[in-house]
């Protein structure tokens, strides 16, 4: 209590309200304690660079959403060290682009549609990070049940899509998709955040979703199907995201060049 009040004396501003129930945070305290935490998290960044700098082998990758690049990345550490304890994280790809701004992973691998590609490369510059293209022509697919009413497609348009509810993952910008499909106003959409949901959205509604080909793994029993898209009329490209000024470890190299290649063969 008394380094509580020592603080709020030097601040000259309360940060608690004190009642006979307890305390609470006022206006102020709470705007205070999310600095406060805010600033505890950098100290703890800068604390663990040594760490974070000089692993000597293991890879720390953010991935956006995609089976076959996490197929990619557990084949090669079954084949290249696999007792080394990576970290693999799978999400979208604002939150690619915050992993490696707060250094929480040293790389990510993430996918946009071409003609948003030159933004997002502007953006990385903007908070000193580089990018690094790994793979282009990559089609977007349409992604339905196979009970689904198109099912019997051989392909789609935007305009059958928009006909029914749209499932896409949350963490892009509408602009990387919303406005790349042409979705009208106030359409049915619903935001995921893990192939999980997608997959289970698709398999009991007559929800259609798009993502990068090869984002969800289709095999001959899968109820899940995709669909090419014939009138989209851009692609996606894959690229590398890391600090301008990290140097790649032996084994990131060695990934890399694994992940560059079975893309091509995929």
């Amino acid at each position: 209590s008394s380094c509580i009040k020592s603080l709020e004396e030097e601040l000259g501003y309360k940060i608690f309200n004190r009642t006979s129930k307890g305390i609470a945070p006022t206006p102020e305290g709470y705007l205070f304690l999310q600095s406060a935490k805010a600033i505890q998290s950098e100290l703890e960044k800068i604390q663990n660079i040594p760490s974070h700098i000089n692993s000597a082998a293991d890879i720390s990758l953010s991935a956006t959403w995609s089976s076959q690049f996490l197929r990619n990345f557990i084949d090669f550490k079954a084949k290249n060290q696999p007792n080394i304890q990576d970290s693999y994280k799978e999400t979208g790809l604002i939150q690619n682009f915050q992993d490696i701004q707060e250094n929480r992973y040293r790389l990510a691998i993430f996918y946009c549609f071409h003609s948003r590609a030159a933004h997002h490369e502007e953006e990385a510059q903007k908070t000193n990070l580089s990018v690094e293209l790994l793979a282009s022509d990559i089609p977007a697919v349409a992604l339905l049940s196979k009970k689904h009413p198109l099912a019997q497609m051989s392909s789609l348009s935007l305009k059958d899509i928009h006909r029914y509810p749209l499932a896409l993952f949350e963490d892009f910008e509408d602009a990387d998709w919303i406005d790349i499909l042409n979705v009208p106003p106030h359409h049915n959409l619903l935001y995921l955040f893990d192939r999980g949901a997608i997959d289970d959205t698709l398999l009991f509604s007559n929800y259609i979703s798009v993502v990068k080909k090869g984002s969800i793994r289709i095999s001959d029993d899968d109820k899940i199907m995709e669909l090419p898209i014939n009138d989209l009329n851009d692609s996606l490209d894959i690229f590398l995201l890391k600090h301008r000024s990290y140097a790649l470890n032996n084994r990131e190299k060695a990934f890399l060049r694994y992940f560059k290649k079975h893309l091509s063969e995929d």
